[in-house]
């Protein structure tokens, strides 16, 4: 495998920047907000954020697969932003015209914030594709800036607003909304991805082979967020504000794993097929080590400092970590077995797992959520996507001919591992020392 270490470094950089900045803006807002609205706020961006990813048709899946063929490349390139804004302003208005359907219902948030909300799908769209491309193309420097850079710019915005008084369940929505568009002047100014004169028929035929894989992507996503409107509905949107700040702080664990999914994922494309089942084998053992140093890392630390920093109100949110970390960190270190069965351009083995724990995750919240609350949601999620995981290493294991212990990081490897972080825990140690 190709040194990856100075890449990996600065996307690992990027992604602590942008939680770090995250963590702060979360924590502004929950100052400034009780649970109550918390919840309002987070249920708007989160049918905002359903829009874009039922509403995306899979093009970025597409855009993998097609990418193995090289004459593809440019066109897919100039056709990304374009794409993105087209497809993402069909699905806003989609969600725009459901929200006054069931304006009122569930919960469901206001229409004006609906609609602050849904002002970022088309720009959200955007940066979703450009960014996949930006990525195939091995330029995961700018990938970084991007996201950098529109975490900064959000929390800056929302730090202004909270020391003038004017930060508002809808201020925070219209920020969230406008971040995107930084990450997309970003991708576009530092030539991350390339704007030009769209080609028609490749839009077409993207968004064709991307339509054979969105059952599968449409579950995907609704495995991750059914949770929280199942959760509004038969709970109340003081439980969804707890819970979707355990969500937020479980996500941190996937903070190493996601940067080594990124910069190891044109990897899997530069070499034929069986070379790409060997090299997909090895960065999933080391996501799986990654995975399992996060995972400890973030539930030790959120049981530390979730109360002086975020009040008595969300101290719930430590047993909702603790749950949810483990079923966090197996979904991201299965990322590079689906980019491997995407390159085998099977729709089926792309599907049928992630409509399989959709339905799991829906039956057990429906079932836990009323006698358990949250922690019934959290506890749903990790078998659910447990479930997942465990239906892409079969596929792997039958498409590639490898065998699911080759996933699994040998003693050496965990040795060499756990040898590093403590030569880089005590070089910090003694650096502090000095």
């Amino acid at each position: 495998m190709a040194d990856r270490r100075p890449q990996f470094v600065w996307m690992l950089v990027a992604r602590a920047g942008t939680l770090v900045m995250g963590v702060l803006a979360s924590i502004v807002v929950a100052r400034a907000l009780p649970p109550e609205g918390r919840g309002t706020y987070y249920m708007a961006v989160t049918v905002a954020t359903a829009a874009l990813s039922l509403g995306h048709l899979s093009v970025e899946q597409a855009q993998t697969a097609l990418w193995s063929d090289k004459g593809h490349r440019p066109r897919l390139d100039s056709n990304s932003v374009p794409l993105g804004l087209g497809v993402g302003s069909a699905a806003a208005v989609v969600a725009i015209a459901l929200g006054l359907l069931f304006r009122g219902q569930a919960n469901m948030p206001d229409i004006r914030l609906l609609v602050t909300a849904c002002a970022g799908v088309p720009l959200g769209m955007g940066v979703l594709y450009a960014t996949n491309i930006t990525l195939l193309r091995d330029r995961t420097h700018v990938a970084g800036w991007a996201m950098l850079t529109s975490a900064v710019v959000q929390c800056l915005c929302l730090i202004a607003l909270g020391v003038t008084g004017l930060l508002t369940v809808w201020t925070v929505v219209a920020v969230w909304a406008a971040s995107y568009a930084v990450s997309l002047a970003v991708l576009t100014v530092a030539n991350g991805v390339t704007v030009g004169r769209p080609d028609l028929r490749l839009a077409r035929v993207t968004c064709a082979k991307g339509l054979r894989f969105h059952a599968g992507s449409a579950a995907a996503y609704l495995l991750l967020r059914s949770d929280v409107f199942l959760l509004n509905a038969l709970a109340g949107s003081r439980e969804v504000g707890i819970y979707t700040l355990a969500v937020t702080l479980a996500e941190l664990s996937r903070l190493a794993v996601d940067v080594f999914a990124q910069v190891t994922l044109s990897l899997q494309f530069d070499a034929d097929a069986g070379d790409s089942a060997e090299v997909t084998a090895r960065i999933v053992r080391y996501m799986v080590l990654l995975g399992v140093a996060s995972a400890l890392a973030t539930v030790v630390a959120v049981s530390a400092v979730l109360t002086p920093l975020y009040g008595h109100a969300y101290a719930g949110a430590s047993t909702l970590v603790a749950w949810l970390v483990p079923g966090v960190v197996l979904l991201s270190a299965g990322r590079p077995l689906s980019s491997f069965l995407l390159r085998m351009r099977t729709s089926r083995v792309v599907v049928l797992p992630s409509l399989t724990a959709l339905v799991v995750n829906v039956a057990l919240n429906a079932l836990l959520i009323p006698a358990w609350g949250a922690v019934g949601c959290a506890i749903a999620s990790t078998v659910a996507y447990t479930s997942l995981i465990a239906f892409q290493v079969v596929y792997f294991s039958r498409m590639s001919g490898l065998g699911w212990r080759c996933l699994l990081p040998t003693s050496t490897e965990a040795t060499r591992f756990t040898t590093e972080v403590r030569r880089r825990c005590r070089g910090l140690h003694l650096g502090r020392a000095t």
